[in-house]
């Protein structure tokens, strides 16, 4: 994946990923804040990744050995956690092959192909910066499928980030579809303006066709039945065009966390991809932070 503004290039395994000369980053209070830009947190992340199957240690060190909050629920707290976790895995059986990298403020999400012992998936880790160190980590995981009938997967399709002055309102607007149609269910406002109808491309693995006549029924037909419910919107982030929106709520009355991924342009949604995951029960995982458990969203209403 690759960026319209030009920073430099980090390799990741056989993948070459170009990074752009984005604003600095803050994170943290006081007079000992430290600035760093948004490339050298994807750097810094990439590596990190990368050292899942080369074992660098040094790559670790961006993770604040103090204070390292992880919402995986197979995977202990703290950087201690994490390397048990990894230690467990046998040689050659976990690699991240990224593909797209968004970075917003303190977060960087990476949209990747992960292999894992129980098989290759379509992943997003999120991880969130203060003062220049890792100190909280998101992921979900779904099976990678096959083409759907549209003959789009659920990682294929563009990389390049564009129009980064509009990443505010990109984020608000994808922002507005999940809320209108899918947590208040107003399935009228699905399509024109907010999506372009005729031209949407969908990487869903149940959608069958592209634009919003190829999945309209179906949506509507799972929110009217309430056997797909998004009850809360808990985070969103977004780079130029590109936006992540996650959320949580249930399918088919199993809870659910979704990661629906969106490609604007021209002032509406292009294309869409999306990871769902069922959330495992709290008395079931390994720690007590919550899958999708994120920051107050500066985007969503203040809550009393």
């Amino acid at each position: 994946m690759n960026r319209k503004t030009r920073f430099g290039a980090v390799a990741v395994g056989a993948t070459v990923i170009a990074l752009s000369a984005m604003p600095a980053a803050r994170a943290g209070q006081g007079s000992s804040q430290v600035t760093i830009t948004a490339a050298q947190q994807e750097h810094a992340v990439l590596d990190l990744l990368a050292a899942y199957s080369t074992g660098d240690p040094s790559a670790f060190d961006v993770i604040n050995p103090n204070k390292f909050i992880q919402h995986d629920p197979q995977i202990s707290d703290g950087l201690a956690g994490l390397k048990a976790w990894l230690a467990s895995i046998p040689p050659g059986h976990i690699s991240v092959k990224p593909v797209r990298v968004l970075a917003d403020g303190p977060y960087v999400a990476v949209h990747s192909e992960t292999m894992l012992p129980s098989g290759d998936t379509t992943s997003w880790d999120i991880f969130r910066f203060e003062q220049g160190k890792i100190v909280e980590h998101w992921d979900t995981r779904q099976p990678i499928a096959p083409p759907n009938g549209a003959g789009h997967t659920e990682l294929d399709g563009p990389t390049t980030i564009t129009h980064l002055s509009a990443t505010e309102d990109n984020k608000r607007l994808a922002r507005t579809a999940i809320e209108t149609v899918f947590v208040n269910g107003d399935i009228s406002a699905y399509g024109e303006p907010i999506w372009n109808a005729a031209g949407y491309i969908q990487h869903s693995e149940g959608i069958n066709a592209d634009g919003i006549a190829g999945s309209k029924t179906i949506v509507e037909q799972l929110l009217a039945s309430g056997n797909l419910v998004y009850a809360k919107i808990d985070t969103v982030i977004g780079d130029g065009s590109f936006v992540l929106v996650v959320s949580q709520g249930s399918l088919f009355g199993t809870p659910y966390s979704f990661y629906d991924l969106f490609r604007m342009a021209h002032g509406q949604i292009q294309e869409h991809w999306d990871v769902l995951q069922p959330l495992t029960p709290p008395g079931q995982a390994k720690n007590t932070n919550g899958q999708v458990n994120f920051p107050q969203d500066p985007l969503a209403a203040p809550t009393s």
